[in-house]
């Protein structure tokens, strides 16, 4: 979510206090307080604080980003989102792969009113501009029902998105079996999910995306099932779900760190969730994720000896050198 503007480090302070994410987001915090803000912004402002924000990320080590919109609501407000998304992707040495979320429901607005918005002006409007490959929905017990986020989800396959939904992270809602049932490349957090939601998600190829720093923001106790997804075969990625109310981190090497410590996942697995099973939730696996011939050379070199040392020792910058498809766009002095 690397289109924003404003932050919301006082939601982060108030949970400290023992405020839930759901009692912020009823006063007038949450999702819809960075819509006001970035609304406020044009589009030249909210340019400048993404540009800003991927020179970073850069030096983390991010060679292929998928940047969704969703904090504009309106069809006029979510166009300008997608076109700094365009103008970024053109101005970037970076692979930028644009995302079209279908975030909440506007205040004042009714909730049927807005699913019909979006299926009968917004999507067709957005599949029109041809600037979003993906049309994502946040389907949980404080945004869209399992039934508005089908509707909305067929809607946008039928106007020739990919699919993908963010679930399951505040309730287990069944929207695992929805990802399977729709055919989504990926679904994110799966926080709820179920053993049978997940084991529809492997036969249905569909890629769990699991978001650990959320997870570390919230301070949330249920952690999504691990094993399950290790004993059905299911390749994990991981990714950082960078957002200004419930994780501002945008390094993947601290994300792979949070995957191993929060959710124990293995070093192993934790490493491929941020390469080729990271590849495999943008289907971008047939040209990115490994090193192999035809691939892109998409390379880091880290200042260790041991992978293992990437959870173990993520307090440091470990890494020395990026490299996008065979030229160095980060080299530290050290």
């Amino acid at each position: 979510h690397l289109v924003f503007a404003g932050t919301r480090e006082d939601e982060f302070a108030m949970r400290l206090e023992g405020i839930k994410y759901e009692t912020i987001a009823r006063k007038g915090g949450g999702i819809l307080r960075t819509v006001a803000m970035t609304r406020s912004a044009n589009e030249d402002e909210l340019f400048k604080l993404a540009e800003e924000r991927l020179r970073k990320i850069i030096h983390h080590g991010i060679t292929t980003i998928e940047i969704k919109s969703g904090y504009g609501l309106s069809l006029g407000e979510e166009l300008k989102m997608l076109r700094v998304i365009d103008r970024l992707k053109k101005s970037s040495v970076l692979d930028i792969i644009p995302t079209y979320l279908v975030h909440t429901i506007p205040r004042l607005m009714k909730r049927r009113d807005y699913v019909d918005m979006q299926c009968e002006e917004m999507l067709p409007e957005v599949a029109h501009s041809k600037l979003a490959v993906f049309c994502d929905i946040f389907c949980d017990k404080t945004a869209f029902t399992k039934s508005e986020s089908e509707k909305i989800l067929k809607r946008a396959k039928d106007l020739g998105f990919e699919l993908k939904i963010h679930t399951d992270e505040l309730a287990n809602v069944g929207g695992a079996k929805l990802a399977a049932r729709l055919g989504c490349v990926s679904a994110e957090h799966l926080i709820y999910s179920t053993r049978s939601g997940i084991k529809a998600m492997k036969k249905a190829g569909v890629i769990p995306v699991l978001l650990p720093g959320t997870s570390l923001y919230l301070q949330t106790e249920k952690k999504p099932r691990i094993k399950d997804f290790i004993k059905y075969g299911l390749p994990v990625a991981i990714a950082t779900d960078f957002n200004p109310g419930t994780c501002m981190i945008y390094s993947m090497p601290k994300i792979i760190a949070l995957a191993c410590i929060v959710y124990k996942m293995p070093v192993d697995m934790a490493i491929m969730g941020a390469t080729v099973n990271a590849a495999k939730a943008l289907r971008m696996d047939n040209r990115i994720g490994k090193i192999k011939q035809e691939y892109d050379a998409d390379i880091e070199v880290w200042n260790i000896d041991n992978y293992r040392k990437i959870p173990y020792q993520f307090g440091e910058d470990l890494i020395k050198i990026v490299i996008k498809k065979g030229k160095i766009i980060y080299e530290t002095n050290n």
